[in-house]
């Protein structure tokens, strides 16, 4: 049997591809067992509860600020102890391949397959979603067995790894068989006769999205051919922002707080406003969407903006600043946009062009292999 522990989270853009990947792994229908660590209270505890069959495996883990003395001792002492229950986690389990999926909470588990390779047949891997790697990723390239990216533009930023191997960022199977039908425009209060715009800021949300968001349905109140879905995320109390919209007589914005299925909200966007995380960059591409991006500049080396150049390079999205949206742009931008049927054809085309829809099959490839050799 091949034994895998999946390892990540933090945010969707970790816990998202673990889940395409283990998806993978069960329609290959080879003889696997799956579990997973990840932490007490992040995002991947509550996804990952839902798959039945895959072991859940809480573990303590905690981000740093590079820049605070303090944060990174608390980080390192959450390191430590972290270590100790992934080592009980390994006698539970026995994993043959430890597959880090990126985010502090995939370091204890992949360090310690580093460790226990040295004298048992575990082999280690990780997946670097970015551009930009991670400094947990750059650490642990140097460590595993062969390091998986999503992009060729990431190699070379893995100089010092054993094997570098580009698989495109795995997506859900759901997302590649979304369709647009008028029951899902109606499941979010939307006109399918209207063309959408689907703004949303990651898993965490945006305030800065949700505010450019209702300034330019605001502007549009009495457009008839324009309408937003707005995903507010956690940030934002999404009833008390309905009903103040109500009030203030702006009926072509639909607000929900977090959308379980994002596949279908992709599906009726005919153009998408978002951050630039590598999940998004990646299920833009395959579900062929064009986009404005507006890449967060707080995210760790700005590998935001080096994922969304990346789309815009090929002419595939717009990039915004977030100054802009402040100062009202993203209305004229849009408009500009949807008017134009030519444009968002050819960067729905682009975009599609960029897409990797066989990722979640090229990792689970490499992870056969190395479990492979970890039994031979």
């Amino acid at each position: 049997m091949m034994r895998i522990l999946v390892a990540g989270g933090g945010t969707g853009g970790h816990v998202y591809p673990a889940i395409a990947v283990i998806e993978a792994l069960r329609r290959s229908g080879s003889d696997v067992c799956v579990g997973y660590v990840g932490t007490r209270t992040g995002i991947e505890r509550r996804i990952v509860g839902q798959l039945r069959g895959v072991p859940y495996f809480p573990v303590c883990a905690r981000g740093m600020d590079r820049g605070r003395p303090f944060s990174v001792l608390l980080a390192a002492a959450a390191l430590a102890f972290g270590l100790l229950q992934v080592l009980w986690v390994f006698v539970r389990f026995r994993p043959r391949v430890v597959l880090g999926m990126g985010g502090y909470a995939s370091a204890a588990s992949v360090l310690l397959g580093v460790i226990a390779g040295w004298v048992f047949p575990v082999r280690t891997v990780i997946h670097e979603q970015n551009a930009v790697p991670g400094l947990t990723n750059r650490l642990l390239g140097r460590l595993v067995d062969t390091v998986l990216v999503s992009f060729q533009e990431t190699v070379d930023r893995f100089a010092h790894t054993r094997r570098v191997v580009v698989t495109g960022n795995p997506v859900r199977a759901a997302l590649l068989k979304a369709r647009r039908q008028p029951e899902t425009y109606h499941a979010f209060g939307l006109d399918e006769t209207k063309r959408t715009v689907l703004v949303f800021g990651g898993s965490r949300g945006s305030l800065a999205l949700v505010s450019a968001a209702v300034r330019a349905a605001t502007a549009w109140r009495n457009e008839k051919r324009l309408q937003v879905l707005l995903i507010t995320g956690e940030r934002v109390d999404a009833a008390r922002l309905r009903r103040a919209l109500a009030r203030a007589g702006v009926r072509n914005l639909a607000v929900t707080g977090y959308v379980e299925r994002m596949e279908d909200a992709f599906a009726v966007a005919d153009l998408v406003v978002s951050r630039a995380g590598a999940t998004t960059v990646a299920e833009l591409a395959i579900c062929g969407k064009p986009a404005v991006l507006v890449p967060w500049r707080g995210a760790a080396d700005d590998h935001q903006m080096a994922n969304a150049e990346l789309l815009r390079d090929a002419e595939a999205c717009e990039v915004a600043e977030e100054s802009s949206l402040q100062r009202g742009g993203l209305a004229s931008m849009v408009e500009q946009i949807v008017g134009d049927e030519r444009r968002l054809s050819d960067m729905a085309q682009r975009a599609r062009t960029l897409g990797v829809r066989n990722a979640a099959f090229r990792v689970l490839g490499e992870l056969t292999m190395l479990a492979g050799e970890a039994a031979s």
